[in-house]
């Protein structure tokens, strides 16, 4: 009895300092109603990948599982470098969109900045997200093509912010 009561009293006060002793797993410190924290959900932020260029119909359907997994490392590196503008409590918005290459060793050629947020610091979180993802895995075998053109587009927030399109600065009071 005396052993129950000196644990739940370290569990008592562990919990308040948010720390478990040494060798106990959270699962022992969380209560047995209360389910696990999750990671705060990036629904507002997105990507997407699009093929800009034309791909024979074989190339498109072996290339099919290839993009999401592209997009998805893509995003995981951008969730990581995500700048403190982009994050609560400012929650800046904006949609940034870069045009690339990518070659059938997954290397990345020709990047231009097609479409600004607005924001320096959103802008080069979405480049550097390209950058530091590639090379990305291979093109699966069977693809005709040496290269594919893409089109990266990154929405923070909900892409709110008025977009700069190829470097043209929006009107004022517009």
């Amino acid at each position: 009895m005396k052993r129950l009561w000196v644990k739940a009293l370290v569990l008592g006060i562990t919990g308040l300092l948010g720390a478990a002793p040494a060798g106990w797993s959270q699962q022992q410190n969380a209560p047995a109603d209360k389910p696990a924290a999750k990671a705060p959900e990036s629904d507002a932020n997105s990507i997407t990948v699009d093929v800009v260029g034309q791909l024979f119909s074989e190339d498109q359907s072996n290339l099919q599982d290839y993009w999401p997994a592209l997009e998805k490392r893509t995003k995981d590196t951008w969730l990581a470098l995500m700048p403190a503008q982009a994050q609560p409590p400012q929650s800046v918005g904006g949609t940034v969109r870069i045009l690339c290459v990518v070659h059938t060793d997954g290397s990345v050629s020709n990047m231009a900045l097609e479409q600004r947020s607005g924001k320096v610091a959103l802008d080069r979180a979405a480049w550097a997200a390209i950058t530091r993802s590639a090379p990305y895995d291979p093109f699966p075998s069977g693809i005709s093509t040496d290269q594919v053109k893409v089109r990266f587009t990154f929405s923070y927030n909900g892409g709110g912010a008025a977009p700069v399109v190829k470097g043209i600065p929006p009107k004022p009071g517009s």
